[in-house]
């Protein structure tokens, strides 16, 4: 084995160590969480609390995001088939999807309850919904360890931001749980509640509006095509592209296709510019699956109707 290939297997090693520290650190959190979310419903049924109940629905979210994080993880592994030549990582889009859809009727389900309690207060127990909410946070800030010490990738760090997200969630319904410890104005319970069903309505239509931008093989969200063209273009030798599409396959994997046409005096250099163009996608926007076709200044495309056709 010479140098090359033993420094090859050295990086392909620690690649995947990295895969299946961040794996594992998931599936910690994910224990954590589901752990938090069962305590946090029986602690609302016991003590009547509807923002203790409220906030285990934002639990749901992030064992949700959780669970598609390490789904996603676990579907990178496998390789495509002849009949799916992407995989399977649109599972992670339809499933987010699901998921989206049932948070938004939970929500509906927590205001409707909060506006009847705002009419007519229910009585809550003070001291039960403070103990298993600081029971709560204290698992959340543990779980945020978990992932913090294995957060390389994307992936793990976009499940960091959702337990941070339900930490200061569980802080909101501590405050909740003191105000009525302390001076049994039960307002606070639905009130906290409005304020989680706001936090679930907003982080889940971003993931939505996420999912149906993906499902309808739109640009991703940070990535602009003039730009693109423009660092496409940036490579001596291209003098034009054109019939560019940049579209997702999942949120972190995306995939581009262009002609490129080089000048007639360069076409030697072709493999040097194709070369090039594709390392200023990959570098510059994290693009790896490219298809280019190359085409010669003085090029005519024929055969090809665009449009619906008379």
């Amino acid at each position: 084995m010479g140098p090359g290939e033993a420094d090859h297997d050295h990086e392909g090693g620690r690649a995947r160590r990295t895969h299946e520290d961040e794996q594992r650190s998931l599936k910690i959190a994910i224990a954590i969480t589901v752990g938090i979310m069962a305590l946090e419903i029986a602690g609302g049924l016991i003590s009547n609390s509807l923002s203790l109940f409220s906030d285990a629905l934002h639990m749901f979210t992030d064992a949700s995001a959780l669970a598609l994080c390490y789904l996603a993880g676990e579907m990178a592994r496998r390789p495509p088939t002849a009949d799916k030549t992407f995989g399977y990582y649109r599972v992670e889009v339809l499933s987010a999807f699901v998921n989206g859809v049932t948070l938004v009727g939970a929500a509906a389900y927590i205001f409707y309850e909060a506006g009847r309690r705002l009419l007519v207060p229910a009585e809550v127990e003070g001291l039960g919904m403070l103990i298993v909410t600081v029971i709560g946070l204290a698992a959340n800030l543990l779980a945020m360890t978990v992932l913090e010490r294995g957060m390389m990738g994307l992936n793990v760090r976009s499940a960091f931001l959702h337990i941070l997200g339900d930490a200061l969630s569980s802080v909101g319904v501590l405050i909740a749980a003191v105000i009525i410890f302390f001076t049994r104005w039960y307002y606070a319970d639905p009130i906290m509640s409005i304020g989680v069903g706001v936090i679930i309505i907003y982080g889940t239509g971003r993931m939505l509006r996420e999912v149906l931008h993906i499902l309808m093989e739109g640009v991703p969200l940070k990535i602009s095509v003039e730009e693109v063209k423009g660092a496409m273009m940036s490579v001596p030798g291209v003098m034009e592209v054109h019939d560019l599409h940049i579209w997702s396959i999942t949120s972190y994997m995306h995939s581009l296709t262009a002609h490129v046409v080089v000048r007639r005096e360069e076409m030697e250099n072709l493999n040097e510019i194709l070369n090039g163009v594709k390392k200023e996608i990959e570098e510059r926007y994290g693009i790896r699956h490219t298809t280019i076709q190359v085409e010669a200044e003085d090029y005519e495309e024929i055969g090809v109707v665009h449009g619906n056709g008379g």
